[in-house]
């Protein structure tokens, strides 16, 4: 079962993923802010990063950038959803965006794309 840590600082968000993402048979983990998802994947590395940039106490770019530094990680594909702008550098490293308010399919498309799934298959 593919596991996917999904971070953002708004519970709506987070609980909406959550839910469609265990119904697709997706192992979800949740943090709000950058710092609680790197505690999160020191204890159990994701197949998937999905992370807002605008949060409190560590922002979305600088998770990656740390993402990027660690060598446990840093094969980690990365989903950004997000109403601000990408640094275009983390784009050229592999890094997905997807623009906020974003379409709950697409979101759910790009998802299963990355990790190589289809749409319930299970």
């Amino acid at each position: 079962m593919s596991q996917v840590l999904i971070v953002d600082d708004e519970p709506d968000i987070v609980n909406v993923l959550a839910e469609i993402l265990g119904e697709e048979g997706l192992d979800v983990r949740v943090a709000y802010d950058g710092r609680q998802a790197l505690k999160a994947m020191t204890e159990k590395t994701p197949d998937l990063l999905v992370t807002d940039l605008m949060m409190p106490r560590m922002d979305g770019h600088t998770l990656i950038r740390e993402v990027h530094a660690n060598k446990a990680l840093r094969h980690l594909p990365i989903l950004v959803m997000s109403a601000g702008l990408l640094d275009k550098g983390l784009l050229a490293s592999g890094v997905r965006f997807i623009p906020k308010p974003f379409e709950l399919d697409q979101m759910i498309g790009q998802i299963l794309e990355l990790l190589g799934q289809r749409r319930g298959s299970r």
